[in-house]
């Protein structure tokens, strides 16, 4: 018994020696990158209402062609694709309507960049407050693009390395609410060719939203993310995919404006500015992957869990009422674990809520979150004001799990507006919608007017933090 046990030691050793080891063994890193065009029609017989700002901006022209653009990734056990569009957001039941169309992908994520820039695709932006801004044909047409675009990406898989960078870029990101917190980090994950070592595609988190045009703006357009890409494109002659992250806040590019590659002070509200800025944005992502490591991104593992969110904001009840938000919702029953009868005219409770999802994607080494709205920043770095804001609405609320402590030193990346788009995910000790407020102000910050309830910070980092509970004990969906 012994010498078997020896012989197979010496067995194992000359097998290492030979280079063989179980990773190794397993099925390669696979990987395709593509797009699709979801630029709307424009037409004299039907608006296009621009989402962002305000109710009543119709589309006049096209400046840039807007693109679902998306990666697959498979490990020979798992496959996944994460899209990023072109647009201000998008829907969990909408997004379930395209998983539904590829039972063969273990898990599609559909993100938006949240550009203020393109159609109105959930409803708040239409001709006027009462009317939605949705045209259902389009985001059907969107529906299919994406199923189209992650059928053409399972067909044109191939063997890569990874690598990964990130780098800080502070200056890049303001912050129009107090207290100024910024994640500055652009992270990105680049993918080379097995058989020859050059780039074959990136996937970029950026850190702002992407509203460089400003409010005056009527064209058409993914504003400065097309910019970054057009950079990269031009040096590593590859796509990108471009998602947003820990944006809200209100995060988006400098104010007071930046100084161009010809050393021009340039700001905010036209195209040189959403050039130069989404230059800049993806010159930063060249600088970080100089420095960039070797990442291993198998095996995958995939973990979701849809929870139910209070709807307690008035304007969005009433929108929902008016059929100017069209979408499901239920009785909210206290607990985000369950929810309730649907909602139907003859059955209206006294609070309703909709069901979206959160997720965790563990490939290797590598943490993705899946974060269903705008982020703020504070639940991700954990800087929280210190002693908590007696004049804000719940000052005593308990704090929540901050994505920095559950990442711990695993690198990770975070998809804002991942699979739906609730609004501003606020902690709730910074909750401040009722008078006195926070700062000697006379009116309440930007924010809550946008999201949906102060429960719903809470909701989404303990659903987080649970996923990572579960990261850490199995390895399954």
């Amino acid at each position: 018994m012994r010498f078997l046990t020896v012989l197979s030691a010496m067995a194992v050793t000359a097998l290492v020696l030979l280079g063989y080891s179980p990773g190794l063994c397993a099925a390669p890193l696979e990987f395709s990158i593509g797009n699709v065009d979801i630029t709307p029609d424009i037409t004299k017989d039907k608006a296009v209402w621009l989402a962002g700002y305000y109710h009543g901006r119709a589309a006049t022209e096209i400046h840039d062609r807007l693109n679902a653009r998306g990666i697959m990734l498979s490990d020979g056990n798992h496959s996944l694709a994460i899209v990023s569009l072109d647009l201000i957001g998008w829907s969990f039941p909408s997004t379930q309507q395209i998983r539904q169309q590829l039972p063969e992908v273990d898990y599609v994520m559909v993100c938006s960049t949240h550009s203020h820039e393109g159609p109105d695709t959930i409803g708040i932006w239409g001709e006027s407050v009462i009317k939605t801004g949705v045209n259902q044909a389009y985001n059907q047409r969107v529906e299919k693009a994406v199923v189209t675009l992650v059928k053409q990406l399972a067909a044109n898989l191939q063997p890569v390395t990874a690598h990964f960078a990130k780098i800080d870029r502070p200056e890049l990101v303001h912050d129009s609410r107090l207290p100024i917190v910024i994640d500055p980090t652009i992270r990105v994950l680049q993918f080379r060719s097995t058989r020859d070592n050059t780039p074959v595609g990136q996937l970029v988190q950026g850190t702002t939203h992407p509203e460089a045009l400003g409010s005056k703006n009527t064209q058409i357009t993914a504003d400065f993310p097309y910019f970054t890409q057009k950079r990269l494109q031009q040096e590593y002659h590859c796509p990108t995919v471009y998602v947003s992250g820990a944006i809200g806040g209100l995060l988006a590019p400098p104010h007071d404006g930046i100084v161009d590659r010809n050393n021009r002070s340039v700001h905010p509200g036209n195209f040189e500015y959403a050039d130069a800025y989404g230059t800049a944005v993806g010159q930063a992502v060249i600088d970080a992957l100089k420095v960039s490591r070797p990442i291993k991104l198998t095996p995958m593992a995939i973990h979701r869990q849809e929870v139910a969110i209070p709807i307690d904001n008035p304007l969005y009840r009433m929108a929902r009422s008016l059929n100017v938000i069209q979408r499901v919702s239920y009785e909210w029953t206290g607990n985000s674990k369950s929810w309730g009868q649907q909602i139907t005219r003859d059955f209206r409770p006294e609070r309703g809520a909709i069901v979206t999802e959160v997720s965790l994607l563990q490939l290797g080494t590598l943490h993705i979150l899946g974060i269903p709205g705008e982020i703020y920043p504070e639940l991700v770095t954990g800087d929280f004001p210190n002693p908590a804001l007696l004049q804000a609405d719940f000052p005593d609320a308990p704090l929540e799990p901050v994505v920095k402590t559950l990442c711990a030193n695993q690198p990770w990346m975070l998809m804002g507006l991942a699979n739906d788009e609730i609004g501003y995910i606020i902690p709730k000790r910074q909750w401040d919608r009722e008078p006195p407020f926070a700062y000697g102000r006379s009116m309440s910050q930007y924010g809550e007017i946008n999201s949906c309830s102060p429960e719903v910070g809470p909701i989404i980092m303990e659903t987080l933090a649970n996923l990572f509970k579960r990261c850490n004990t199995t390895d399954g969906n």
